[in-house]
């Protein structure tokens, strides 16, 4: 007895000493500042509640799929997919009557999980023991290995402070405005808060959760999806590799990546493209019940349309899909009644899923599609004309590169560039010609599929190449992303069909493969070293504060926001020229969202300085902030018709009506009314 109590002694003795020493060396020795653990705690907040909102999703979607025979791993994807459609619709119905607070939006994403979680957890783990995604060789681990190591880098970016430039345009602004009253609102002249809103009622939720980093973290979420969609889509259709070389293929291009790490909405339009073409080739494979594959590839369709305006080139694509496919179902497509009938049902599903959008913006614009065709608040004829330029495009300035779109667009395509304005990488128009070499030999149920896939993206392709025609600004590579999913298993498939070749006296599938894994090495070490120049590791793990962050990737336009959140009264109102970015303001600032302010304001009021001065007087306007540099490369571009008129009437407001308050660096200059603040 005397010996365990001695025992015990000894132990408390030692424990006690053992406590003292290390507390002692850590209080001089310390592995990691408070610092350290705020920034990293701030990044992981953002992503765990981007992951709640997905999460809450995930489980909505299996309840609603419950009925449709899906493989496991792919019922948790499209699960995913559908689900964060009705939490987006659930933030609307929320917004609509005030009731978007950070305090609810907790409440009913704990209900939700608390609600759906066991359903979800099986569906988790059969999803991950099922062998339709994994690797099957060493081929399939590299390409795997690369999707794995681009996604991770993109989460890297989507975690820092948002920069992006539409991020801070209008894709926070908005949930910013929203979380801030509780109402969804249209309360400034920024005409994108009237597009559909479905992946910023996301970044909503996440932001009322943990504020705004989880915004880019959702949107990464759509990039590992798509990703998903691939592997498990290729691995039904196509068999072999074709599913892990469409991802690949697809993250290949880097603005395809720099996407998935920005608060951009991007890859889930691509998302939900995708889904609403393999849903309909369900439904005409005859996947029991059939009727209800129509209709889900009606209900992404509608999502889609519920993210972005341009997904309307989805609905004859599906349709011509619909029409020409050869896939034997249970309905005759020989039968136009039945094919008709079909369309119509698809676009009822359509509308009724977008539907929610219009009336938002009948509601609080006067224009279900504001701002196009009808007009409505903060818009007439003339930005109609400034915001669509018709008779800029191709077709009137260089037609013959209607011809070779697709070559200027991969080989001169520069992310963040002028011209196609997109990295897509070469493989795309590279590999696509594989295909006729393979056609004959590929099985009739396999042509049948892609060349439905085909007319699907050459009728997104059309539709593109018809606004690149007709207009300059739409002259932008990203708005055919929606069809670069189909795209890339269509890639896929022509480098997998390969191997049926002779190898003699080439192995061109060997060939293949090795071009393919080359350009990939190339693909990731360009990002790596560009993700890498940023130094988001530095704000990630706190040896850079956010500010510091901001300051050093935003430049003078940070430390010229950070001057009017400082030094102007809280009443102040600031009207911007030539800066479309408010995001970051925190006293009212009216952005010059379509870069037209000035040619606007001189269309109505004339060239007369003081009759603008005084009209924006009236309007509450306290401050004008120009931003000097963007003025300079509009006029000097000579692409926006500034006229000399204009730059006199602008120089007379400055001098006679105003005085300067401060100049950042010559990029900026802040004014104040002469008289006034």
């Amino acid at each position: 007895m005397r010996r365990g109590k001695r025992a015990i002694v000894l132990t408390s003795i030692l424990v006690t000493w053992v406590a003292i020493v290390l507390t002692a060396y850590y209080i001089i020795h310390k592995p990691f500042l408070p610092a350290n653990v705020l920034a990293v705690g701030e990044a992981v907040a953002g992503l765990a509640g981007a992951g709640m909102v997905v999460a809450a999703g995930a489980g909505i979607g299996l309840v609603l799929l419950r009925r449709l025979d899906f493989a496991p791993a792919e019922r948790i994807v499209w699960a995913v997919a559908i689900g964060l459609g009705a939490v987006s619709f659930a933030g609307l119905a929320l917004g609509a009557v005030g009731l978007l607070r950070p305090w609810l939006l907790w409440l009913l994403i704990v209900v939700g999980l608390a609600t759906t979680g066991r359903r979800l957890w099986q569906a988790l783990r059969e999803g991950w023991v099922a062998s339709s995604w994994r690797p099957m060789d060493r081929f399939e681990r590299f390409l795997a290995g690369y999707c794995g190591l681009m996604l991770l880098f993109a989460l890297v970016r989507a975690l820092t402070p948002p920069i992006a430039w539409d991020g801070l345009v209008y894709h926070l602004t908005g949930p910013k405005l929203y979380l801030a009253t509780g109402w969804i609102s249209h309360p400034l002249d920024l005409p994108y808060l009237g597009f559909p809103q479905l992946v910023e009622m996301l970044f909503t939720w996440g932001m009322g959760l943990a504020g705004e980093r989880a915004a880019a973290a959702v949107h990464w979420f759509y990039g590992l999806l798509i990703v998903l969609v691939l592997v498990n889509a290729g691995r039904r259709w196509m068999g072999g590799a074709v599913g892990w070389l469409a991802a690949a293929v697809l993250l290949s291009a880097s603005s395809i990546v720099w996407l998935a790490g920005w608060p951009y909405v991007d890859l889930a339009l691509l998302t939900y493209a995708t889904l609403a073409f393999l849903a309909l080739v369900r439904f005409r494979e005859g996947s029991p019940p059939a009727r209800r594959w129509l209709a889900l590839s009606g209900v992404f369709t509608g999502l889609a349309l519920s993210t972005k305006y341009t997904a309307l080139a989805l609905l004859p694509a599906l349709g011509l899909a619909l029409f020409l496919a050869n896939h034997k179902s249970q309905i005759s497509i020989r039968d136009p009644l039945f094919a008709i009938r079909d369309s119509l049902f698809l676009c009822a599903i359509v509308l009724a899923v977008w539907s929610p959008w219009l009336v938002k913006n009948f509601l609080l614009t006067g224009n279900p599609i504001y701002p196009f065709f009808f007009g409505g608040v903060y818009w007439d004829h003339w930005r109609a004309w400034w915001y669509d330029r018709p008779g800029t495009g191709l077709a009137y300035t260089a037609a013959w590169k209607l011809l070779t779109a697709p070559w200027d667009a991969t080989v001169w395509g520069v992310e963040g560039a002028a011209g196609y304005s997109a990295t897509i990488g070469p493989l795309f128009l590279a590999l696509l010609p594989c295909l006729f070499l393979v056609w004959r030999g590929l099985l009739p149920e396999k042509r049948r599929w892609l060349g439905a896939a085909a007319v699907f993206c050459g009728v997104l392709y059309l539709f593109w190449l018809w606004g690149v025609a007709r207009t300059a600004l739409l002259l932008q590579t990203r708005l055919l992303f929606p069809a670069f999913g189909v795209l890339a298993l269509i890639v896929g498939a022509a480098v997998e069909g390969l191997r049926a070749l002779p190898s003699r006296p080439l192995d061109l599938a060997w060939l293949t493969r090795a071009i393919v894994a080359g350009v990939l090495a190339l693909a990731l070490t360009g990002t790596f070293l560009s993700t890498s120049q940023g130094r988001p590791l530095e704000v990630l793990l706190g040896h850079e504060t956010q500010e510091d962050f901001l300051a050093r990737r935003l430049g003078w336009y940070y430390a010229t926001i950070e001057f009017v959140n400082q030094e102007l009264p809280p009443d102040a109102v600031v009207l911007f020229l030539w800066e479309p970015r408010s995001y970051h303001c925190q006293v009212r600032c009216w952005p010059d969202a379509l870069l037209d302010r000035w040619l606007h304001t001189t269309h109505i009021h004339g060239y007369d300085a003081t009759a603008i001065a005084d009209d924006w007087r009236t309007e509450g306007v306290t401050h004008v902030l120009l931003y000097r540099v963007g003025y300079r490369a509009i006029t000097d571009a000579g692409f926006d018709p500034v006229i000399e008129a204009d730059q006199v009437a602008l120089a007379q407001l400055f001098t006679e009506e105003m005085v300067q308050m401060a100049d950042f660096g010559g990029a900026y200059e802040l004014y104040a009314f002469s008289g006034g603040r």
